[in-house]
């Protein structure tokens, strides 16, 4: 089948649906239906070692094939903000700061190294495709960061020791730190008065936060018990528009409010900062699969070609061996204790689903070759799968069937 024929089967099946469509569901059955496939299926197809995020995505692209039902529509683009903001609160409430203290001089050389990597990659990536000095950065900073927010969600279905559980998580969140102020510096680099006002807000936004979590936790917390979590989400939204309207996109907002959040004391007590947790992980878990969906629905599979395939594959043949090496690398030279850990540590911080599908939306804006952005999505999605099947995953959790009579 060519690529007229996929676009007229593609055109009989939308035009197909609509026509059923209109007759037959109103938009509040569509929601319905939506609802019950993001938040199920995903969780269905877990069993097959299949990320929930990885579905959520193949049925935005399915939805968007199809009928288009909900492109551009403006409660799936809420709900998928408040997944992506959420998200990245709750892996900013996960940086320890005094344990990356702690660890200071093991990160940093590993950092440096990324960093190094990272703009020999761009300068290659530049020269092999003919791409601008901004898309190349964006497009290596793309391919090896590993997305925080996703890697700890995943951590409870794997079976890991303490040791190689708490380098998972510093290496993560580390190089996401870095990685947030690398893209906010690209982004904001054609403009020096840009940049100027850009960082300005954001150091604002430094500065104010902490006086607002105290007004808050004096002035309304002890009036407005579990308002917490709430509070939380509202504000880690606001400051994702805020950054969003400045170039910076939506996480980096986000995530400063959680590293702010994380130093107070009312998060740090354990029965507390055990609850909050786990209530804006149910949060997010019940919005980010809109996230990917949107995500989904932004493929274009008209768009696809042999190039993007084989630039997909490429980049898999050469940054999945090279990310590994790495790890194992930096665990070697500076971190000797942990060297036996070295496989489940490197596999574990190959997903880039989160940070890739950010840079692909960014290309898309920045005009970049349309088979780039299918090669980093191929890759993406692969680089996300590639864990589940190489990791032993954690015991099912058992439901007895009790029954009360």
């Amino acid at each position: 089948m060519d690529k007229d024929e996929l676009a007229q089967t593609v055109l009989f099946l939308k035009g197909t649906f609509l026509r059923y469509n209109h007759f037959h569901m109103s938009f509040e059955l569509q929601l319905f239906v939506l609802l019950s496939l993001l938040l199920l299926l995903p969780k269905i197809l877990l069993r097959f070692r299949i990320p929930t995020a990885i579905t959520a995505m193949v049925l935005g692209v399915l939805v968007g094939v199809v009928s288009g039902a909900f492109e551009g529509d403006s409660t799936v683009n809420l709900l998928a903000t408040l997944g992506i903001t959420s998200l990245f609160l709750f892996a900013g409430l996960e940086v320890d700061v005094d344990e990356l203290r702690k660890d200071a001089g093991f990160l940093s050389k590993h950092l440096v190294t990324t960093v190094v990597i990272l703009v020999v990659c761009a300068v290659v990536l530049g020269f092999l495709f003919n791409l601008s000095t901004r898309v190349s950065l964006l497009l290596s900073l793309g391919l090896l960061t590993p997305s925080t927010g996703f890697i700890l969600d995943s951590l409870p279905g794997f079976h890991y020791t303490p040791n190689q559980e708490k380098w998972i998580r510093s290496k993560a969140i580390s190089n996401e730190i870095v990685a947030l102020i690398i893209m906010f510096l690209i982004l904001q680099s054609t403009s020096t008065w840009g940049l100027i006002i850009s960082t300005t807000i954001i150091v604002l936004i430094i500065f104010i936060l902490p006086m607002l979590f105290q007004f808050f936790f004096a002035r309304v917390a002890p009036f407005a018990p579990d308002s917490e979590v709430a509070f939380l989400i509202l504000i880690a939204l606001l400051c994702g528009v805020i950054t969003r309207k400045i170039g910076a996109y939506y996480l980096v907002g986000a995530f400063i409010v959680g590293i702010t959040a994380g130093r107070f004391e009312h998060f740090l007590s354990r029965d507390k900062s055990k609850d909050i947790m786990y209530v804006l992980k149910l949060f997010f878990s019940f919005f980010i699969p809109f996230y990917f969906f949107k995500a989904g629905m932004a493929v274009d599979l008209k768009g696809i070609s042999l190039k993007g395939i084989l630039a997909g594959s490429t980049f898999l043949l050469f940054f999945i061996p090279l990310r590994v090496v790495m790890v194992g690398l930096s665990l070697r030279f500076f971190q000797r204790d942990s060297w036996k850990d070295r496989i489940e540590i490197s596999m574990s911080l190959l997903p880039t689903l989160v940070f890739g599908l950010v840079i692909a939306s960014i290309l898309r804006t920045l005009k970049a070759p349309p088979y780039i952005i299918t090669g980093l999505i191929l890759y993406t999605l692969v680089s996300s799968i590639l864990p589940a099947f190489f990791l032993r995953k954690a015991p099912p959790v058992e439901y007895g069937p009790k029954v009360k009579v």
